[in-house]
């Protein structure tokens, strides 16, 4: 068959697909006519692309297509609505932002894309608050931390007064808890493995630091890397990540819920794998999981929904393919996305919703098959 016959048989399927599924496009998980369930999507950071997926119901996702992306990047998220991608170019030290078509899962960039978030190269890691009015953007190499207001309906990014905000040494990711009033950030290189902590103010997303941050880990530097809040908001857990000392565990706190404050756990840190790059908990908030790069493992706990203490998940620590990195789990909490850092793309597995257990997903991994710098799922 030549290459246009080709093109046009695979036109020509596209669209009898869509018109069989009779509400929405191909791309919707279709359950009958006037049922159509929300669609997952999944969002994939490489060098200089990203990718974007729709999940079936089997948790399977499939390409959809690949926009232009920066070369290096420490963050990408979803806002919770699904409406907008945002992406960390540490080199060009800014932010990109996209539209995401609710039909079809593509990218469309959003007016005056990129948006500078201070000296380059350092644009880490991003946070949004739940009601998708503020952005937070880690400068890596000014110890601050950018804010931008987020325009309704267009994604546009204006700069919050007082932006920046000072933060520690080499301030990585960025985390708000579920009611939006506190940000936390976790930085790299500070002598005592520090979290900087803010409460957020509410018209403005001006930050003010909370009496007491920064915290200690207690760790080495290298250490505090990506971070997870647990338990409904309760808990927040720090990945110690870096292979020079070995932190290799979690750091857990409880979050005051009127000041924002942390403490530690007791029993934190929780020993996991050899350098834990990627940290992700379930929507439910009961299980934790990191990717473990040195040893391509991935370790499972289950979260103590009262005292925050993490206990490994029987099987646990659970084999990958080469060098695990970014985690991803889907809003329903059945899925678990694991980004690898060498060309094998992304593993996918099943989440047992009673045990934690994670199971390889028949197919993995999946495309794109290059190096993941991070990964983001949203749904409507």
């Amino acid at each position: 068959m030549s290459k246009h016959l080709l093109q046009l048989s695979v036109i020509v399927a596209l669209a009898m697909l869509i018109l069989e599924a009779g509400c929405g496009s191909f791309f919707d998980q279709h359950h009958g006519c006037g049922t159509c369930a929300p669609m997952t999507t999944l969002f994939v950071s490489e060098s200089n692309s990203i990718s974007g997926f729709t999940v079936a119901a089997s948790g399977v996702p499939s390409l959809v297509g690949s926009v232009a992306g920066p070369n290096s990047s420490e963050g990408i998220l979803v806002d919770k609505s699904a409406s907008f991608l945002f992406v960390s170019d540490f080199q060009n030290g800014a932010v990109d932002a996209f539209t995401i078509n609710p039909t079809s899962g593509a990218l469309s960039t959003v007016a005056g894309s990129p948006f500078s978030a201070g000296p380059a190269p350092g644009a880490g890691g991003l946070a949004v608050d739940p009601s998708t009015k503020f952005l937070y953007v880690t400068q890596m190499n000014s110890l601050a931390v950018a804010g931008f207001t987020i325009a309704p309906g267009t994604g546009v990014l204006a700069a919050i007064p007082g932006s920046p905000f000072p933060a520690g040494d080499t301030p990585i990711q960025a985390i708000e808890d579920p009611s939006g009033k506190f940000l936390y950030v976790s930085d790299l290189n500070d002598g005592l493995g520090a979290i900087s902590a803010y409460t957020i103010d509410s018209t403005s997303g001006a930050l003010t630091p909370i009496t007491g941050s920064p915290f200690p880990t207690q760790s080495n530097s290298p250490g505090p890397n990506r971070m997870a809040i647990g338990g409904g908001g309760k808990f927040l857990y720090v990945g110690m990540s870096g292979t020079v000392n070995a932190n290799h565990t979690v750091s857990a706190f409880t979050i005051d819920p009127n000041t924002g404050a942390l403490a530690q756990i007791t029993g934190s840190p929780f020993p996991t794998g050899n350098d834990p790059q990627g940290i992700a908990t379930d929507p439910t908030g009961k299980f934790l999981y990191t990717a473990n790069s040195q040893d391509s493992t991935v370790s499972a706990f289950t979260i103590d929904g009262s005292s925050g203490t993490l206990t490994p998940v029987s099987g646990s620590p659970y084999a990958t393919l080469a060098g695990p990195g970014a985690l991803a789990i889907d809003p329903g909490g059945q899925f678990l996305y694991v980004g690898e850092n060498s060309t094998t793309g992304i593993e996918a597995f099943t989440i047992n919703a009673t045990s934690g257990a994670i199971t390889s997903m028949a197919g993995s991994p999946f495309a794109p098959g290059s190096t993941v710098n991070g990964l983001a799922v949203g749904r409507p």
